[in-house]
């Protein structure tokens, strides 16, 4: 059947969205596939939609947690998978050959730990959309930007590598975890050129309710994983780019 894929939702109120995400899972050409919710005791209707579809569920947990993170590796506790995907609540498939395409890559590429790919970001106000395309990563680029987490699949033994997600942070849990990964601990990465998933703008790092707290966490993060000297010749070689484009 090929190597069976974990599929983890995390939710907290997500009646609105749950039932799309549900149905991007089921739809998928992919058959060895098993879906993981972590709901964090919801208190509208999100557990009642969930229950619907509990027969085709690996594992359905719904009880108070500390917030994402702590949900994220709940799931990654859960799963018996040998590749691992994050699906949040509110977002989907970008159709329904992804998970089949990426089994492929990783069984083309044995020493691949994790593949990364393109996503599309679409605004909910005005449905406009763009992609996010992931495609020149380097470690200065992680000083203003980071891989969306829709556009990441993990081989399960990344995790049990690199260690599970911070879940003292509240917003950046992912983006530190990437930094780790890649800079501490090298692992075997490869750039996936489909489209893997259509992720709706908005959530909490995009949310002004949250923007201080979002600044805060990342510039802790920031100061761990960079020196001052390379976060400056980053900003100054940004300044230059900018000066250019205005004189052309």
């Amino acid at each position: 059947m090929g190597p069976k894929v974990s599929v983890i939702t995390v939710c907290y109120n997500a009646e609105e969205f749950i039932e799309n995400a549900i149905y991007s899972v089921l739809n998928q050409s992919y058959e060895n596939i098993e879906y993981i919710i972590i709901d964090g005791a919801s208190k509208d209707n999100t557990v009642s939609i969930i229950n619907k579809y509990r027969s085709v569920m690996a594992c359905f947990i719904s009880e108070p947690d500390k917030g994402m993170y702590e949900a994220m590796n709940k799931g990654i506790k859960a799963a018996t998978g040998d590749i691992l995907y994050f699906l949040n609540s509110d977002d989907v498939f970008y159709d329904e050959y992804v998970v089949e395409n990426v089994v492929k890559v990783f069984q083309k590429n044995n020493n691949v730990e994790l593949i990364y790919g393109p996503i599309i970001i679409r605004d909910p106000t005005t449905n406009e959309s763009f992609i996010k395309p992931h495609d020149y990563i380097t470690k200065s680029y992680f000083i203003y930007n980071s891989i969306c987490q829709q556009g990441i699949f993990y081989k399960a033994s990344v995790f049990n590598k690199c260690g599970q997600f911070n879940d003292t942070y509240k917003i950046v849990g992912d983006y530190e975890w990437e930094l780790r990964a890649f800079y501490k601990y090298n692992i075997k990465r490869k750039y996936y050129e489909g489209i893997i998933a259509i992720f709706r703008d908005g959530g909490m790092c995009n949310c002004d309710k949250f923007s201080d707290l979002h600044a805060k966490e990342r510039t802790k993060v920031i100061k761990e994983y960079f020196n001052i000297f390379v976060i400056y010749k980053y900003k100054f070689l940004l300044f230059c780019r900018s000066a250019i484009k205005r004189l052309e």
